[in-house]
């Protein structure tokens, strides 16, 4: 990032926004993205899958980076894998929940009659 926006730092790596998130995520406590994958009962990525153990970092994969690996080796890169979709999809479905307007909060007992491809195809 440039010196504008990071200030003077003393460590030349703290002009790295991927750096800086590492560390944040470290700091608030995010949990791994191995973690989360178990604890959704889904299989995480093998540590050489995750691709971090040659960079010398110890441990198990920072969740953002997680999600960028898990997306490249199950999809392709083509799109999120399943502990970065669930993520997201469940902070869109919590969005949509706190907004009193919404369909979902005015008619919490509806259910879909159809599913997404049934609408799509016809």
């Amino acid at each position: 990032m440039p010196v504008d926006l990071t200030g003077d730092v003393e460590i030349d790596d703290y002009h790295s926004l991927a750096v800086r998130d590492l560390q944040r995520g470290q700091g608030v406590g995010l949990p791994s993205g191995e973690a989360v994958a178990r604890h959704l009962g889904l299989t995480p990525l093998t540590p050489e899958d995750a691709g971090i153990a040659s960079t010398g970092w110890r441990g198990e994969t920072p969740l953002w980076y997680y999600i960028l690996r898990e997306a490249d080796i199950r999809t392709g890169g083509n799109r999120l894998g399943p502990v970065g979709g669930l993520i997201v999809s469940e902070v869109l479905v919590g969005l949509i929940d706190a907004d009193e307007t919404s369909f979902r909060r005015s008619f919490p007992e509806w259910l879909p009659s159809k599913t997404l491809i049934e609408l799509l195809v016809g």
